[in-house]
């Protein structure tokens, strides 16, 4: 049973005339009354989530009647409600619903981890290592040049020192690779996309989220020698090596204990498949937080891998996958709901104003970069003409982690982390609108989905 909407049905505008006409009320009357004076916040939060869902619902509708995706109407219907359209939703709501981020991210990294096998991964291994390797290096070297060379030039950055702008552009090198797993996710599971572009292009998605961490902490350990005169610490390296292998093992006997559930037990597996994915991202979280607080160290457990690799666990080393992932798609529609409507809600167009010649150069490089880089390695492993040409597509949308890890550079470099995170704010507010809509676009054209076989 598929809980999307059927993508040839005809909208039936009374309803969504309805639904939008109640919207206006219950937003009229939340933003003049302020429940929250009178209600406990519990009642209030369950309010915002109905809310949130009842107007990503209706965007997504009216953007499928336009031949778009519907994780794009998700998205303008967060942009439309949030604190920087209409206002109904304040910045500190939206903080507020951050919570649900923990649980969507870590349930589409279960899904993505369960659609990767090993058996149709391997029939495409050099392709995707070369699209990879290619992308990473011309994404990083042309990004970086760019905002070291022309920094100055933009007004945004024009009072920065040379050696803050070198800084800033290495950083903001590695966050112009990182792509968004979840848009990519999202968009092949409302097309129904199979075959081999649709393969590669989560293959590399994947693997390039798990790069781009490591490149981050490479990057700021080059960043500090650049700032503060030091050198790059080899324990720092250590350290990242540990936790990735520690996520991984940790993911790997998170796969191996659900896998035992579903042969042993099997029943309520949504309830259970929702509770490992909010327990890992809590738990990782707390353990952060534990060991930092009474070891004063810096520990961080990846959720995203660990569910990753108990996805990868279950699909490949298990009897089960196909009912892995059958249930995790069953139950994905309110998830990507409430996780893109928060993702438009949380998109600064404050900040794309103030930094918008730099947010569309470093997006139309970034672009240009992945477009050399999948036809390079497109030519090199004879792929189809149509794929190689479209290729480039399915990587533009950008990845929320980059926000995360632009704030650990603010922290870690406040002479620059607030320039940092602006521009990346802008820049994720274009590539995450552009992005679901070039790759719904080319899922189409290449013939991976259901209408177009």
């Amino acid at each position: 049973m598929n809980p999307n909407p059927q993508p040839n049905a005809k909208p039936r505008w009374l309803p969504i005339s309805l639904a939008i006409g109640i919207m206006a009320i219950l937003g009229l009357w939340y933003v003049t009354y302020n429940p929250e004076e009178s209600w406990q916040a519990s009642g209030s939060m369950n309010f915002s989530l109905g809310f949130l869902m009842l107007a990503g619902y209706v965007g997504a509708i009216i953007f499928q009647v336009m031949k778009l995706p519907r994780i794009t109407g998700y998205i303008f219907a967060g942009i439309l409600i949030g604190p920087h359209a209409l206002g109904i939703f304040t910045h500190e709501r939206v903080m507020d619903l951050r919570l649900v981020d923990d649980l969507a991210l870590s349930f589409i990294a279960l899904t993505a981890g369960g659609s990767l096998e090993l058996k149709e991964l391997s029939k495409r291994f050099v392709h995707i290592g070369l699209t990879v390797l290619f992308i990473v290096l011309i994404v990083f070297c042309s990004v970086a040049a760019l905002v070291s060379l022309a920094g100055p030039q933009f007004s945004f950055t024009a009072q920065l020192s040379p050696r803050e702008i070198l800084a800033m552009g290495l950083l903001l090198g590695v966050l112009a690779v990182a792509i968004s797993p979840s848009s990519v996710i999202a968009i092949i599971a409302e097309a129904k996309a199979k075959g081999p572009f649709t393969e590669t292009a989560l293959g590399v998605t994947v693997a390039i989220d798990v790069i781009v961490i490591v490149l981050f902490t490479i990057a700021m350990a080059a960043a500090r020698g650049l700032l503060m005169s030091q050198g790059a610490d080899p324990m720092v390296f250590a350290a990242l090596g540990g936790e990735l292998l520690v996520s991984v093992l940790l993911g790997s006997m998170l796969g191996w204990g659900l896998a035992y559930y579903i042969k042993k037990v099997g029943h309520d597996l949504p309830l259970v498949l929702l509770l490992a994915a909010f327990g890992v991202a809590r738990l990782s979280a707390f353990l952060s937080w534990y060991i930092h607080e009474n070891y004063n160290a810096s520990v961080h457990m990846e959720p995203l891998l660990i569910c990753m690799a108990a996805g990868f666990v279950v699909a490949n080393f298990s009897d089960y996958g196909r009912i892995f992932v059958d249930t995790l798609e069953r139950f994905s529609l309110p998830v990507y709901l409430l996780f893109f409507c928060l993702t438009g809600a949380s998109l600064d167009l404050h900040a794309l104003a103030s930094t918008w010649p730099l947010a569309l150069a470093i997006a139309f490089m970034r672009a240009a970069g992945i477009w050399t880089a999948t036809n390079l390695s497109g030519l090199l492993t004879k792929s189809p003409a149509p794929h190689r040409k479209r290729a480039f597509m399915a990587f533009v949308s950008q990845a929320g982690v980059a926000v995360g890890l632009a704030g650990l550079a603010q922290a870690q470099f406040p002479e620059i982390g607030g320039y940092l995170l602006t521009v990346v704010l802008a820049l994720i507010a274009v590539n995450q609108i552009a992005g679901p809509v070039l790759l719904k676009l080319a899922l189409n054209q290449v013939g991976e989905t259901p209408d177009k076989k």
